[in-house]
């Protein structure tokens, strides 16, 4: 595989300091001046053994150049500044496998058994048919010691192998959300049952898919654990990547422990440690009405408490969450959404025992 910075990138001075200009981010960047040397290399394609023998050619070991090319590439492919291409030199893949999130279907080219062995668990619920058209081809191989995506065979990113998983679910869901068209995605957990949604919104740290896993024992499916499209009928659906179990809620969830435990430990880019766990029960691809928006809040002490919430505070929360792709909501998405929350029952969910939660959430959707 070979490597050059992106075309939105520009390497310039900016006195004596050595720069990168990203267009799309609209971002500078400053470089020391081992960075600077690999940038102006990187003009043309180039491949990691000739960027590690013109660092040896300033002085440095083999070791000491290998691991300064390898932090280089991955620091700027994960600022999405690199152009990653995939040649002859790869081979063929051992194996490449078609999957589909919500309408959004992206093909899987694995050159690695071990990285297959690893990736594909957290996506196999998610295959489809080898003739589905695709809307994007990711290729997954070794580099060094880490790990090389690449979308297109042009961007991606270079990761650790236990970051693979996680960074690859982050790559598709920028497909996901530039697949859009007319739909809305909300930063949401969507939980069907009876041919109806439960949806529920929170804050990072509310619990939302630990409680979402919870549902699946008292007879929910799992629609999606944080994405949910509206669409144009006011109909919802949600993307079903598997849900990353943080490490704290590992223990929290008895029926579901053995199954937690047995799934490999992944790490999020954001450093979190995960798991994918297997054999959950996912709902169908159709798309259902609303039966209940929750918007969780979680504490340390204390009984449940549901309190009914007027709709200007669930829109507001939803819409912080809210995305298209233009970035905005035009007026006729939000009478879309405005009618989807008129149509439901909201309310707030207060809790800190997750049995406690689960009961009355269950007796809230019957309910209606």
């Amino acid at each position: 595989m070979k490597f050059r910075l992106s075309a939105g990138a520009s390497f310039f001075l900016l006195g004596e300091r050595k720069t990168i200009f990203d267009e799309a981010s609209q971002q500078i960047f400053q470089l020391d001046e081992l960075s600077a040397y690999l940038t102006c290399l990187l003009t043309d394609l180039t491949s990691p053994h000739e960027l590690e023998t013109a660092v040896m050619a300033r002085g440095a070991s083999r070791a000491r150049a290998h691991a300064s090319v390898q932090n280089y590439l991955a620091y700027w492919s994960r600022r999405n500044l690199l152009e990653i291409i995939f040649d002859e030199d790869e081979g063929q893949p051992l194996d490449t496998r078609k999957f589909d999130f919500a309408g959004t279907t992206v093909s899987i080219a694995f050159y690695d058994q071990d990285l297959r062995d690893l990736i594909l668990p957290v996506f196999a619920h998610n295959r489809t048919n080898a003739d589905t058209p695709h809307t994007a081809i990711y290729d997954v191989a070794r580099l060094g010691d880490r790990v090389c995506i690449s979308r297109n065979r042009t961007s991606g990113m270079i990761v650790a192998g236990s970051e693979a998983a996680p960074a690859l679910k982050a790559l598709i869901t920028d497909d996901v959300l530039a697949n859009l068209g007319a739909n809305i995605a909300l930063h949401a957990a969507l939980l069907v049952r009876k041919a109806r949604g439960l949806l529920i919104s929170g804050a990072p740290g509310a619990g939302k898919t630990t409680l979402a896993m919870a549902l699946l024992a008292a007879g929910f499916a799992c629609g999606g654990d944080d994405i949910a499209l509206l669409d144009e009928d006011g109909l919802l659906v949600g993307v079903p990547f598997s849900p990353a179990l943080k490490q704290g809620s590992w223990g929290l969830l008895d029926q579901m422990t053995d199954a937690i435990l047995a799934a490999p430990i992944h790490r999020r880019l954001d450093n979190k440690r995960v798991r994918y766990p297997k054999g959950l029960c996912y709902a169908t691809q159709e798309r259902v009405p609303l039966e209940a928006i929750v918007l969780l809040r979680r504490r340390r002490k204390g009984p449940v408490v549901v309190t009914d919430v007027e709709a200007p505070k669930v829109l507001s929360e939803l819409l912080a969450g809210a995305f298209t792709p233009e970035r905005r909501l035009a007026l006729p998405q939000f009478q879309r959404l405005l009618q989807m929350v008129s149509g439901a029952r909201a309310v707030e969910l207060t809790y800190s025992a997750l049995d406690e939660a689960v009961e009355t959430l269950s007796r809230l959707h019957d309910r209606q």
